[in-house]
């Protein structure tokens, strides 16, 4: 089931990018790679630190696709994005970025991807130029585990669920409809609700 998913998101990310030509040209000649095995999904764009507010919040709203996919193939993911140095060879990744992620890619107790403290520096400052909207990022107040919260940048999902879902009545009875046949045991329920 991921494997469909991944292959899904290039069409989905060239139907949204075909909006916006100069996005379009990066996205043919140096698209993204993307790679899963077992229960994980790597998603790398190579991109220059002047591109990041060109191409980082538009990576929010191809997160959002690859959960609210994931949940309409009964997957809950959870995990974290980052910016910054990395190497890749078919699908071994490695470098400083991939350390940030691996460092809070399971601290959420939520489904959905949050932006490590690092990359969310780079999303408050492109914020402050040209105001994110919840299609790309949003500030929550995310539960991690321990029983704290603390504001991260997160992918907006929830709020995408009627855009990316038309049939969708509201973000809470289409999430509702998505989740009723997952099985969820018992010490994970928060991650649901």
């Amino acid at each position: 089931k991921i494997q469909s998913i991944v292959e899904e998101l290039p069409n989905f990310m060239a139907g949204f990018l075909v909006q916006f030509p100069h996005k379009k040209r990066k996205f043919e000649t140096e698209p993204p790679e993307i790679i899963a095995f077992g229960d994980t999904i790597v998603f790398s764009w190579e991109m220059k630190p002047e591109e990041l507010s060109d191409y980082l919040p538009d990576v929010g709203f191809f997160l959002t696709f690859l959960i609210i996919s994931g949940l309409e193939n009964k997957m809950a993911f959870r995990g974290a994005i980052s910016v910054g140095d990395y190497i890749q060879n078919k699908s071994t990744v490695l470098g400083p970025a991939i350390t940030d992620v691996a460092a809070w890619y399971d601290s959420a107790e939520l489904i959905g991807v949050l932006a490590t403290p690092y990359c969310g520096q780079f999303l408050s400052s492109i914020n402050e130029t040209q105001a994110l909207s919840s299609m790309e990022f949003l500030k929550y107040s995310v539960p991690l585990k321990g029983g704290v919260s603390k504001d991260f940048w997160v992918a907006g999902w929830p709020e995408q669920l009627t855009f990316i879902l038309p049939k969708a009545k509201t973000p809470i009875q289409t999430y509702h409809n998505l989740i009723q046949n997952f099985s969820i045991p018992k010490g994970v329920e928060d991650k649901f609700f």
